[in-house]
């Protein structure tokens, strides 16, 4: 349901942050502040205009457990997006453990799809992660999501589409 790509592979389970009360958690500290702060407003009025929250997560460990694992469990524990409408995007980059990935809610696995997050991860995170230009990286990715998320795909995509999504959508009644 979602893409991680390595920027290098890890094992157990980790302790998650507390969410925090923007869209934006830089625990690794790779964004400077004033950059984070207008992230994390930019993201804000997103949410607010088009129902879709992207949520952009730097960590300084994943403690072991896996990209994917970390990934989901945060997006999980976290509630990313609408609850009803399940259209969220987690972008999770640990920059010592050199992994990223992008979690996406079932309301949106129709138009960032696997390989649309794959794309993004190594065309626009990744090269500039590799350079030391984490801001850059971290917008440009962010960018990425947005023009996805803007697009007819993304408007029409009235998910759940894949078996997994369905039961939870099942299950919760949905």
């Amino acid at each position: 349901m979602a893409c991680a790509a390595l920027i290098g592979s890890s094992p157990a389970h980790a302790a998650h942050p507390a969410r925090p009360d923007g869209p934006v958690l830089d625990q690794a500290d790779v964004l400077p502040a004033a950059d984070e702060a207008a992230l994390s407003q930019r993201l804000t009025a997103y949410y607010r205009n088009s129902g879709n929250a992207i949520v952009v997560v730097t960590v300084k460990s994943l403690e072991g457990e896996t990209i994917e694992d970390y990934a989901y469990a945060l997006y999980n524990q976290w509630g990313i997006g609408d609850a009803r409408t399940d259209r969220g995007v987690l972008l999770l980059v640990a920059p010592i453990d050199r992994q990223a990935r992008i979690e996406v809610g079932c309301g949106l696995e129709g138009t960032v799809t696997n390989g649309i997050a794959e794309q993004i991860m190594q065309t626009k995170l990744i090269p500039e992660y590799h350079q030391q230009h984490f801001l850059q990286g971290t917008v440009a990715a962010v960018d990425a999501l947005i023009d996805y998320l803007q697009t007819s795909t993304a408007a029409n995509d009235n998910g759940p589409h894949s078996q997994a999504c369905r039961e939870r959508a099942k299950q919760a009644g949905g």
